[in-house]
Parts: structure tokens; sequence; C-alpha cells
């Protein structure tokens, strides 16, 4: 049997940040921020959920489109608020991560396929940060059943020439020994199959 080729590690990319905590992470395309604008106490303006596009930007009311990519929640909120001075007294600018809402039955990015020792295997569509590591996957295909074997988890991509690059990912070093390079990043018609362990 020919030796398989070994697929290039994917870039980390960090996890989306929990509504409701200001931290350091960048904004970037795909995420979901919501922002408003308080007047003497009083909302004047209230979007609950804007998506950025792959540009790196949102449309928001009186300004248009707004450049946000590469921001901290803390540098976007003071660039409304000197933006808004414009047109609003005083303006108090509120951003802050705003939780997916999409269904996920419908991915613009695509999908990849979770088989094996699973507890639903089948399709899971790629979200719009684009971040789904193999871990992630196999938590939205329910989990991994009893009898799977973490460390050989065999990860199979399409090539635009039509041959399959595969690569064996080992979740098990991801846990015990922190090495998060194994979780690598998937890409859309990726399939993940997580084999039965052999007792």
């Amino acid at each position: 049997m020919p030796p398989v080729p070994e697929m290039a590690a994917s870039m980390e990319v960090p996890p989306s940040p929990a509504p409701g905590k200001t931290t350091d992470a960048k904004l970037r395309p795909g995420l979901t921020i919501s922002m408003s604008v308080l007047v003497g106490g009083h909302k004047e303006i209230d979007e609950p959920a804007k998506r950025i596009s792959d540009r790196g930007t949102v449309i928001l009311p009186l300004l248009g489109e707004v450049s946000v990519s590469d921001l901290t929640l803390d540098e976007l909120r003071g660039r409304l608020s000197e933006s808004y001075r414009v047109f609003l007294v005083d303006p108090q600018v509120i951003v802050d991560f705003a939780p997916d809402t999409s269904s996920g039955e419908i991915s613009p990015w695509g999908f990849i396929t979770v088989l094996g020792r699973v507890q639903a295997p089948g399709r899971v569509a790629i979200p719009p940060t684009r971040d789904l590591t193999v871990s992630g996957a196999i938590q939205k295909a329910g989990g991994v059943a009893t009898s799977a074997k973490l460390n050989a988890i065999l990860i199979s991509r399409p090539l635009p020439d039509g041959t399959i690059e595969t690569r064996t990912v080992n979740l098990n070093a991801v846990g015990k020994s922190g090495r998060l390079e194994e979780d690598i990043i998937l890409e859309a018609d990726d399939v993940v199959y997580v084999p039965e362990s052999m007792f």
C-alpha cells in the first residue's frame, strides 16, 4: 500500500468569543456583532445582529459601510463613538459579540462529513467564521461513541486534480499533551472518519 501523503496543518483560528465578554479578540469576517447607540439614556439605534462581511465590513445606520476587521470591541466602540458624534449629541455606543442565529441547514461555506464512531454521523455545516476544527465537527456530530479510537481519526480532503489527500489526527494528543496543531481547521468537502477501537 503506498504511503499516505501528509496534509499541511492549517493555521489555527481562535474560537469565537462568548457573547457578553469583552476580550482582546479581533473582529473578523463571519462573526456577528450587536450595536446600539444611546442618547440621553434613550436608545436611538439598535442593531441586534450584524454579520461581518467577507470584506470585513458592516453596514450601520447613518454611517453606511464601516470597516471593522482586525479591530477589538473597544477599538470599534471608540471609532463609532467619534463617527456618531457627527449626527448625535454625546452618543453612548455599545458593541458586543452576538450569538450566531443561523439555522445551519444551508451554508454558503459548504459542509464537511463526519462518519464512523460518532453519535450522529452525517453532514456538518461550516460556520461563517470558517474555523471548524476536527474536535468541533465531532462535537456537532453528537460526540464520539464509547468505542471510538481518538488517536487515529482519518481526514480526507479532495484536491483540485481529483486526488484525495489524507491525514491521521490524534485528538488524544490535543487533550493530554496540549498539541493544538493536531486539531486542524477543516475545509469544505472534507471527510472526518472516526474509527472503532479494536480491543
